[in-house]
Order: C-alpha cells, then structure tokens, then sequence
C-alpha cells in the first residue's frame, strides 16, 4: 500500500490500538492517545501535538517507540515531525497556580491523584547500548549499579550532554533490576514530573501520597535531567528528605544531569552536597569508532542496508550528538523506502544536504564569544579588554583557542577581534591552552563542555 492511500486517521488509530499491550493504559492515555497524526507524506509522519513541553517530552522518550509502531502499521520506515497546536483538545486540561519560580518547567496538570512511575522505554537497555571509550566508565557504573543496588555507588550521578545515552543507561539499570529481581519496586521519574507532583500535592492536599510513593513505596529511584529542579524551593525541599530517606535506608538513587554538581545554578548547597557523596560518572561525545558502531546497531535493529562508507560518512558529519546521528539515519532509510533506492554515499549526500549545509557552515568568531561569554558568566567586553584579572585570563584564552581552532580565523584577524592586540599575544593564549589541556582536567572538562555545545569535534 503506498504512503498516499493511507488515512492519517486510521493509521494513528491502528497505532494506538497495537500499543495497548506494549504499555501501560496511563501512558497511552496521558501522552499517545491526545496525539494526532495529521500528515502522511515524503517518508514524513506529522504529529500534532499541543506545546512543546508535549513534543520534547514524546521525542525524548517515545519517539523510538512511535517509528516502531508506525512501521508496523504502515510497513514504512517513517522520520517523524512536530506541529504544536495551542487549540489542540488536549489543551483544555485544567491548570495549576504556580509561582513564578516552577510555572517554567510543570506543564497543564489534570486534577487528580498522582501517577505513577512512567514506563521503562523497551529499547533502552544494556544489550541496545554502544560503549566505546567515551562512555565506557559510566557504562560500567551503570552496570555495576543494576547488580548490586544500593551496594556499589549510590548515589549515582549522570554527567553529559544531550543526546549522549544519559536516558538510556537510566533505563538499562531499571530493565536490569527488573529482570534479575523482579519484585523491587522501581519508580522512574523525571524533574519535570516531580516538579508537577509536588506542586499538585501542594495544592490538593496530596502531600501523603506523594511521600508515600517516593519514600516508601519506591526501592529504586531513577530519576532524569536533576538540573531542572534548580531554583525551585519546595521542589528541592521535598527531594532533599527523599533523598535522605532512601539514603538512610539503603536504597539507590541514580539521577542524571547536563551540568556537574557544582555547576547547577540555584540549587541547595545540602543537595549539592549529596550528589556528590556517590560516583560521578560522565559521558562524553563519542569518537567516530563508537559512532559508526552506534550506527551499524541501529541500523541491524532497523533492517536497514547500511555500508561503511555511507556510515563513516554520517559519522563524520553528525561528530556530537547520538540521537541526531540516528536521527539522520532513519531519515535516510525513510527516503530510500519510500523511492526504492539503494543507499549510496551520493544518495546519503543528496537527502541530508540541507542537514549538513547548516552543521558545513563556519562557526562565527562573535558566536564563540557570545558562547564562552556566558560560560564563564563574564562579559563578551571583558573578553576583549586588557584588564588581566584571573577571573578573565582564562576564558579569555579559551575564546581565542577555540576561535582559532572552530572558526579558522587568522591570528592576525584574532587580534582585531579581541581588542587590537598583537597577533603574538594570540598565538601565546592558544599554545598555553594547548599545553594545560594536556595536564589540566578541570581545563579539559570546560573546553569539551563548550566544543559540545557548539557541537562540533571534541579536543
């Protein structure tokens, strides 16, 4: 059957008519059955949905789950797009009063007792999950974690960027405990929903329910993005006594975070403190072996005819970001599918052109700048001034170390750039850096923070 003979309709109901024995009632109610499939067409699922908390939250958690149902339906390999709809009916969900402080992070919530733990994504576990040598530690950890809860390295702290597999190793340790001790009880969560949590039991009075559940009804804490609580009181107040709770009584907690403990802005020194009495383990962005191995799974697991040509080539042009990488992957299979084309590297090249024209642009020196600026919480004009306080000589000398590295910039054209200094005063930044990046990790680990998000090739 081709793409433009099927309804939209009737694939979206056949879809969540097959999920019904896949998952849980509550996530089929709650986050697939509002969604509708409003567009079939070029390989492409359209998806509407309401906000963006609704589309990030679907693409961070189902949306493997989503291509693989809608290839069942369809027998297509299917890339999925978003429109966010404000009249969406399931925008009509009563809201919550919130403060200022967490309104940002709590979407629309239903006026109802709490959920319960969201569902463990099927396709995250161990046996699914790539280790090479930039995640090979935390792998490890993980592992070690899902044998011995609570005996070897709690808590545990999950360092790294987006779309590294920080969701996945999270997932892997809960589809792990499950299958060798099937009656601990598991309660995987993330900030955004703890968030919604309290600030429903605040205000219908639930605060029993909610303790109960994370305190002693849950043997496992698994919990994702802890960034997200920063700046909220009572949030922190009430995850500062679960912590303390499981803690004492010998229960694990694993959450992960893009920032190190003691990078996260507003957030309780007592709660800082606490997520760094366990292991500390970071993912960084992979080299091309592991990403080119990431890609040959994905692509097996899929049924997708991948050569190594074709994948070297992704790997090279998608350097720091696994779930972009994959992404890339399955649009091209959707495109071949749909046209009956062999994937070819000149194939490869033609469908993701316009992904790869925007990542082939050249990364500016005033973005560089801007980026480093705000890294280090200084002025993009101290970064060009002469004043030689400590506080400005590093980032000084990054921003001119990367600039030169990212932006291909002459050392003479660098000078002009930072305040008309002399050409040799660059050239002496970006080799004392080169230099301290071999001995210094505290250097290294802010470099790699910043090449990542430029998202480019780490040092």
């Amino acid at each position: 059957m081709s793409m433009s003979s099927l309804d939209p309709n009737v694939t979206w109901t056949s879809f969540l008519a097959a999920s019904e024995t896949k998952i849980s009632k509550h996530v089929l109610d709650t986050w697939l059955a509002p969604v509708r499939l409003v567009g079939l067409a070029n390989g492409t699922a359209t998806l509407e949905v309401r906000d963006q908390f609704f589309r990030d939250w679907l693409n961070d958690h189902y949306l493997d789950f989503i291509r693989a149902g809608l290839k069942e339906v369809t027998g297509e390999h299917l890339a999925v797009d978003w429109v966010m709809n404000p009249t969406h009916p399931a925008a009509d969900s009563p809201g919550v009063d919130l403060s200022e402080e967490e309104a940002q992070v709590a979407p629309p919530a239903p006026v109802n007792t709490f959920v319960g733990s969201l569902p463990l994504n099927p396709r995250y576990d161990f046996d699914t999950f790539v280790a090479g040598r930039s995640n090979e530690f935390a792998f490890a950890a993980c592992k070690a974690v899902a044998d011995k809860p609570a005996t070897a390295y709690n808590p545990l702290f999950l360092f790294g960027g987006t779309g590294l597999g920080k969701t996945h190793l999270l997932n892997a340790i809960g589809h792990q405990i499950v299958k060798e001790k099937p009656r601990t009880r598991i309660l995987y969560t993330t900030s955004e929903q703890f968030v919604n949590e309290v600030i429903n039991g605040v205000r219908f009075n639930k605060l029993d329910e909610f303790h109960n559940k994370y305190r002693r009804s849950c043997d496992v804490l698994l919990m994702d993005d802890i960034q997200l609580i920063a700046g909220k009181e009572r949030t922190q107040y009430e995850f500062f006594h679960i912590f303390n709770t499981l803690y004492d009584s010998q229960r694990q907690i694993v959450v992960t975070s893009d920032k190190l403990p003691h990078e996260i802005p507003e957030i309780e020194e007592r709660l800082r403190s606490r997520f760094q009495w366990g292991l500390i383990a970071d993912i960084q962005p992979p080299e091309i072996e592991t990403r080119v191995a990431i890609l040959r799974k994905k692509a097996d697991n899929e049924g997708i005819p991948l050569s190594d040509e074709v994948a070297f080539f992704l790997a090279k042009s998608i350097p720091s970001n696994v779930r972009e990488l994959e992404g890339a992957l399955i649009r091209l299979a959707a495109h071949a599918s749909l046209t009956n084309t062999v994937i070819t590297l000149d194939y490869a090249k033609q469908v993701l052109n316009d992904i790869l024209d925007a990542r082939g642009q050249q990364i500016s020196i005033e973005a560089i700048q801007k980026l480093v600026a705000g890294y280090f919480q200084v002025r993009v004009a101290d970064l060009k001034s002469a004043r030689r306080q400590k506080v400005l000589v590093r980032p000084r000398q990054v921003a001119m170390y990367l600039c030169r590295k990212h932006a291909q910039a002459s050392f003479p054209e660098l000078g002009t750039r930072f305040g008309d200094k002399d050409h040799t005063t660059i050239m002496s930044a970006c080799r004392r850096v080169e230099t301290q990046l071999k001995e210094d990790p505290s250097l290294r680990k802010q470099v790699l923070d910043l090449e990542r998000q430029l998202d480019v090739p780490a040092t």
